[in-house]
């Protein structure tokens, strides 16, 4: 389609006039300056205006600003947005009017179906798990619109992998709701309070599944990067920091009533090969090449991710979110050791890698255990990558 310009178009000269007037010069007398006259009254000239749409701005094309949404962005059915003033109004926010004719938020009915029709379902494996999380999510959501722009994020990621003709459009969508979220939370997070507590923590967890449902990222594996900090490490390490906040009592929506409840646990199973015995064995390596300062910060890395295997295959855990339960464990010392690319900590975290497998049944993780695990291959040096065959092997990645 071709885009509106600011173009303007020329001024028809009636057939018979010239542009002569009585003390004007003979039209033999044109050929230089009579061409340039001509070029400067077949120019129409416009208002150019600095108040166009967001959306407008970045297409390069004329904005008509109509309130509360401009032609072009309600042909196309996007969100309108104009820039920030000092007098923010409901229409200068392209915030739609329900009582406005043809004025309906077109896009966020769109997530908010899906949201509760199916994105919603992939947060447990579980009924009864989905019910809580959608209930309580919704119920926080509508008081705290980070909250809600966070669910509007996951949903358009999640259509952007239903709908691939429409990446680019969901995933869009996804960033508008994003940054709108971030700006909202962020002072929310600087001044946590008994009052926000449950709001700052559901978003801080939404945060996180957001950035695994953009789908593995180049140089980004979750609890390190290839260029140092993860970014994705630090969100997630912010569940953690909230909750030490206060006492975990104080969080009356999220998660005492979590603690509390009891669910349908995960059936038992066989697990990968050998796994115990992969397991014991790591113990023993680690703690006889560890050097004395950091040996006890290995070895309890392996006791803890011993548990979580145990309680993932011997039917203990009520989902498989709950392996992740081990970063969530880790010290900061190990975790800083890890970003740093040191060599124990890779290795521990390959074996880690194997719990992640199992989650791949849910939309938002695939891809990303073979992406992690050949991060993980690529830093290691060569002398020491056959130290994780065994997670290679139980993942199903083949090395380049």
């Amino acid at each position: 389609m071709q885009q509106d310009s600011p173009l303007t178009e020329a001024t028809p000269i009636p057939r018979g006039e010239s542009f002569q007037s009585s003390g004007d010069p003979s039209p033999s007398d044109h050929s230089g300056k009579g061409a340039s006259r001509r070029s400067k009254i077949t120019r129409k000239s416009h208002r150019k205006s600095r108040a166009g749409c967001v959306n407008c701005k970045s297409r390069r094309i004329k904005c008509d600003e109509g309130k509360p949404f401009c032609a072009h962005c309600k042909r196309r059915q996007v969100r309108c947005e104009y820039p920030a003033t000092t007098a923010t109004s409901t229409a200068g926010l392209g915030v739609m009017d329900p009582k406005e004719p043809g004025g309906l938020p077109i896009s966020e009915i769109e997530l908010t179906y899906h949201w509760i029709t199916t994105t919603c379902h992939s947060f447990s494996s579980w009924p009864i798990g989905v019910a809580r999380i959608q209930a309580l999510t919704e119920e926080i959501a509508m008081k705290n619109e980070h909250v809600l722009h966070l669910m509007f994020a996951f949903t358009a990621l999640h259509l952007a992998v239903c709908r691939p003709d429409r990446k680019e459009h969901y995933t869009a969508t996804a960033d508008h709701h994003y940054k709108r979220a971030l700006a909202l939370v962020t002072p929310e997070i600087a001044g946590l309070n008994p009052d926000n507590c449950d709001a700052v923590l559901q978003s801080v967890q939404l945060i996180c599944f957001v950035g695994w449902a953009r789908g593995p990222q180049a140089g980004e594996y979750l609890a390190f990067g290839k260029h140092g900090r993860s970014d994705w490490l630090v969100m997630f390490r912010g569940i953690r920091t909230t909750l030490n906040t206060f006492e975990r009592d104080g969080f009356t929506k999220t998660h005492a009533p979590n603690t509390r409840s009891k669910g349908r646990l995960l059936p038992p199973s066989d697990g990968p090969f050998e796994y115990e015995k992969q397991l014991r064995e790591l113990k023993e390596h680690i703690e006889f090449v560890s050097e004395d300062f950091d040996r006890d910060d290995n070895v309890d890395s392996v006791v803890v991710l011993q548990e979580m295997y145990s309680n993932r295959y011997g039917g203990k855990d009520e989902d498989y979110h709950i392996a992740f339960g081990w970063l969530y464990r880790m010290s900061d010392e190990f975790l800083e050791r890890l970003q740093r690319c040191d060599l124990l900590p890779l290795i521990i975290y390959a074996h880690f890698v194997v719990l992640m497998h199992d989650m791949e049944k849910f939309w938002y993780m695939k891809g990303w255990t073979c992406h992690v695990m050949s991060g993980i291959y690529e830093a290691l040096p060569t002398e020491h990558k056959t130290y994780i065959s065994w997670p290679m092997a139980s993942v199903g990645w083949i090395a380049p």
